[in-house]
């Protein structure tokens, strides 16, 4: 069984060879600039996702049957929506603590905290199913000086467990509400059954070197690494990446069911509210704004809600989901910006590397 820092496929230790690892980035440093986006292009995509929303929300009341949803979204009840507003902040701070265990505490905590709120603030400009953010993420930790090849696998070790608790929640709660009568079998049992095959495909890759260099070797190369990654922080019991994963999906989920009563609505028994929570997100993975709120309210709609209650209960709710990550977000890249120019205060002494020249923190920004 592989122990926490040491990777399930090489064996070694990755604690112990930060300098190798150091030479290696420096090596390709020329051949790979890492960028952040700035304030203003941050900015313009925000005023973009703000802009789509609003103006689908427009078109949506236009439409027969849904002109009382501005009117239900306005009066949702100020109790249940201040507790769903706790309920996402519980979540960011969930993220916080598995973003921090999976990589290995060598940021400070202060760091961990700031970063990962960055990361949650740009997956709602950066829509891609949670990899956009993730990515921005990487590239931070890339100029924290943490090792590229460690700050890689573990990127997509965070996304892979995070996606396994929803495929796990879907295989539950697919089942459970199977089990339970609701729902008929192709939206309870499929979905689970489908849910299991991906997980135990995902654990039967080979564990090899890909022939070849082309970019899909460099994916599966990739995707291996990561679950290697995954399977190692799983084994040995991290509580921070596990509770804290567990804690990120569990406190969303609570919320949008806050936001139902906050419209005036029950929702849906846990079993289907749970499937229509996750397949709905997966409307995201379309890097366009509006995609989650189409996908949710398409799911919601198939599991038995009302088209004008799903319709007000999701607009609620992502007034919470995305509002309380950009906000947060803004702080986090600010508090990171900051931190780079003092990198004591940035990763923890056993794992601090040679600080990076102050003219790399501030390259050309990506484009829009």
């Amino acid at each position: 069984m592989a122990t926490q820092g040491q990777t399930a496929t090489s064996g070694f230790n990755l604690r112990d060879i930060p300098d190798a690892n150091l030479l290696s980035d420096q090596a390709v440093s020329g051949q790979m600039e890492t960028q952040l986006p700035t304030g203003r292009q941050i900015a313009r995509k925000l005023a973009l996702v703000i802009g789509v929303i609003a103006a689908a929300a427009l078109l949506a009341t236009k439409l027969p049957g849904l002109e009382e949803i501005p009117h239900r979204v306005a009066a949702a009840d100020r109790g249940w929506m201040i507790i769903a507003a706790l309920l996402e902040l519980a979540s960011t701070a969930a993220f916080a603590f598995a973003f921090h265990g999976v990589y290995d505490r060598r940021t400070s905590a202060r760091a961990s905290t700031s970063m990962s709120m960055a990361v949650q603030g740009l997956n709602v400009v950066l829509p891609s199913g949670g990899a956009g953010g993730l990515a921005v993420g990487a590239v931070l930790l890339d100029r924290a000086g943490v090792p590229r090849s460690f700050a890689a696998a573990r990127t997509v070790a965070l996304f892979l467990i995070t996606s396994l608790v929803s495929f796990a929640a879907v295989i539950v709660a697919g089942f459970g509400a199977a089990l339970a009568g609701h729902g008929t079998l192709m939206t309870t049992a499929v979905p689970a059954a489908v849910a299991l095959l991906l997980i135990a495909a995902l654990v039967a890759l080979p564990r090899g070197e890909s022939k070849g260099n082309g970019r899909l070797a460099k994916v599966r190369d990739s995707l291996r690494d990561g679950v290697g990654s995954s399977v190692e922080l799983l084994r040995s019991g991290d509580r921070l990446v596990i509770g804290g994963a567990i804690g990120y999906f569990a406190f969303d989920v609570a919320a949008l069911a806050v936001a139902f009563h906050a419209v005036g609505s029950a929702g849906l028994p846990l079993g289907l509210l749970v499937l229509a929570y996750t397949l709905g997100h997966g409307g995201a993975i379309i890097p366009i704004p509006g995609s989650a709120e189409g996908g949710l309210i398409g799911m919601f709609v198939l599991y038995g809600m009302s088209l004008p209650t799903a319709t007000a209960a999701v607009l609620a709710y992502r007034a919470l989901h995305a509002g309380v990550p950009v906000l947060l977000g803004m702080v986090g890249l600010w508090d990171v910006r900051r931190l780079m120019r003092a990198p004591d205060d940035l990763v923890v002494a056993r794992h601090r590397a040679p600080a990076r020249p102050a003219q790399q923190l501030d390259r050309a920004p990506c484009t829009a």
